[in-house]
C-alpha cells in the first residue's frame, strides 16, 4: 500500500486511486490544502483537552450534534490500557459509536476531502482500542477513510479478489473471513495458516496523523499496537469504483 509523498488535488486522487481502487496511505499535512483540519493528539493532550477522567459508561449508538461527547473518561481507560467492558446500556469506552464532528468539536474534526462532490457520507464512526484489542479479518460495503488520532493501528489487508480464498460469509454489505480470523501471526489453527499463507496479503502500520482510504470490498485484520483512537469514515454511495464504470461520474465537475 502506497504512502503519498505530496499533494493532490481531488482531480488527481481520484484518478490515480479512488478510479482504480487502490489503497493509499495519506499524511494530515498532505491534506492541508484541502481545509482538511483534522490532528494527532496524545494521550496526554486528551487528557488535558477533557479534564474530567471519572470513569463513565458511553452508550451504544451514537452522540448527535447537540450531544457534545466528553472524552475524558475513555483517554483515561485508554492512559491505563484497561480492556473494553460491557454493560447493557454501553461500554466503558467508545468502540464503532456514531459521533457527529460537533460532538467533538474541540479535536477540530473533518471530512476527508478525497470524495467526488455529492458523494454523501456516513456519520463517523470513533473507535478507542486498547493493545490487547484487534478486529477479525472482513470486508466492508463501502469506500472508507480512517483517520489515525493517537497510536498506531497495524493493519493485513487483501484484494477483493481473495475471497475466492478466504469465502467470507456477508450479511448486507458486511463479509467476516471467518475461515481466515487472523490474517497475521495469531492465526492460530494448522488450516487458517495454511490459508494465510496462500492469500495475498499485505501489512503495514497506520501511525497517527495517517489517513488510509481503504476501498469497498478490501479484507482488512486490524491489531493495535499499545492503546489507539481512530475516526473513520464510510461513504453512503455506491464504491467510488463503480461510479466511475457506471458513468456517475462523468457528470461531476471538480
Amino acid at each position: 500500500v502506497p504512502r503519498l509523498k505530496k499533494q493532490l488535488s481531488v482531480e488527481e486522487f481520484s484518478k490515480h486511486f479512488l478510479e482504480k481502487s487502490q489503497p493509499v496511505i495519506v499524511r494530515f499535512d498532505l491534506m492541508r490544502h484541502l481545509n482538511f483540519t483534522t490532528r494527532a493528539y496524545t494521550l496526554d493532550e486528551l487528557l488535558e483537552i477533557y479534564p474530567n477522567h471519572k470513569p463513565m459508561v458511553y452508550r451504544y449508538g451514537g452522540y448527535g450534534q447537540n450531544q457534545e461527547i466528553d472524552l475524558g473518561p475513555a483517554v483515561a481507560t485508554l492512559k491505563n490500557n484497561v480492556d473494553l467492558k460491557k454493560t447493557k446500556i454501553g461500554r466503558n469506552f467508545p468502540r464503532n459509536t456514531k459521533v457527529n464532528p460537533a460532538a467533538m468539536k474541540k479535536l477540530g474534526l473533518s471530512y476527508p476531502p478525497f470524495v467526488f462532490p455529492g458523494t454523501t457520507m456516513m456519520a463517523p464512526s470513533l473507535w478507542f482500542g486498547v493493545s490487547t484489542s484487534s478486529t477479525k479479518t472482513h470486508s466492508d460495503c463501502c469506500d472508507n477513510f480512517a483517520v489515525m488520532i493517537t497510536g498506531t493501528k497495524r493493519w493485513t489487508v487483501a484484494p477483493p479478489s481473495e475471497g475466492r480464498l478466504i469465502k467470507p460469509k456477508c450479511n448486507g454489505g458486511l463479509c467476516w473471513g471467518n475461515r481466515l480470523e487472523h490474517a497475521d501471526e495469531h492465526a492460530y489453527t494448522p488450516a487458517m495458516k495454511k490459508l494465510r499463507d496462500m492469500t495475498q496479503l499485505v501489512s503495514f502500520d497506520l501511525n497517527p496523523g495517517e489517513m488510509l482510504y481503504l476501498p469497498a470490498g478490501w479484507f482488512h485484520h486490524i491489531e493495535n499496537v499499545g492503546p489507539t483512537i481512530m475516526v473513520n469514515y464510510w461513504s453512503k454511495a455506491k464504491p467510488f469504483f463503480q461510479q466511475v464504470l457506471d458513468g456517475d461520474a462523468e457528470e461531476v465537475e471538480f
